[in-house]
């Protein structure tokens, strides 16, 4: 008898370990845009809260600084050097609008399509692969659909279209990797076709991802001194 409890108390320990997914979420974030033959590259440390669904972003720049954004887009920026703090809000920006969430959560059926108003119009096999291809809302000007490519589940490539013969822009998600809650492309290659003929390259490579049911960084409870200025104004002084 005490073996099946000892049995019955080892399986539901289990269920519980299993029912407590990780839903602190930090990753490194290396950027380069390749535009006019020049490259821009920058650094940032994400650290997304699932429960709360914020998230915090530290910019390794000449001027650092920390960005903070929940799922209101309401956006917080804070520069240490001179502790003053910017406010804004933009729901373009929203925590809900960033690609981690959408893989984290395993919402890639549309990567947020849906959301912006985007109605799906047509989906079929083209061998191996599932596509989609949905409709811009009217309001959306310049962009007439949006196609979206998908092997084994996954979003492999987007393109935004004028028309069907005018291409605005292209996105590759490879590289991708299994984190046992979700897999997350750790290459994203968008290519932007501009009026001019010339294109803007944009490549974002993730790594050290690390999941935690623990906030175990300080970034995850980041919080803005109190005492912070409002952005300007030392200048105004």
């Amino acid at each position: 008898m005490k073996a099946i409890i000892l049995f019955f108390c080892i399986l539901f320990s289990g269920f519980s370990l299993y029912a407590q997914p990780g839903s602190y979420i930090s990753v490194k974030q290396h950027t380069e845009v390749l535009e006019n033959g020049k490259k821009i590259s920058n650094d940032v440390d994400l650290f997304f809260d699932n429960n709360k669904h914020t998230i915090t972003k530290y910019y390794h720049a000449s001027t650092e600084f920390v960005m903070v954004s929940n799922a209101l887009g309401e956006i917080k920026t804070y520069y240490p050097a001179t502790n003053e703090v910017g406010y804004k809000q933009m729901s373009e920006l929203s925590s809900k609008r960033n690609l981690i969430y959408y893989f984290a959560n395993n919402l890639t059926d549309h990567l947020g399509l849906a959301e912006e108003g985007f109605n799906l119009v047509s989906n079929t096999y083209e061998n191996q692969f599932y596509v989609t291809l949905w409709k811009a809302p009217s309001i959306l000007k310049g962009i007439e659909t949006v196609k979206m490519v998908f092997d084994n589940g996954l979003p492999v490539y987007s393109e935004y279209q004028a028309n069907k013969k005018k291409i605005l822009k292209k996105i590759y998600y490879t590289n991708y990797k299994d984190f046992s809650q979700f897999r997350l492309p750790l290459k994203i290659i968008e290519i932007s076709y501009l009026p001019t003929g010339d294109s803007i390259i944009n490549r974002t490579l993730f790594s050290n991802v690390k999941v935690s049911s623990l906030a175990d960084n300080k970034y995850f409870n980041f919080k803005i001194p109190d005492n912070a200025k409002p952005f300007g104004a030392n200048k105004s002084k």
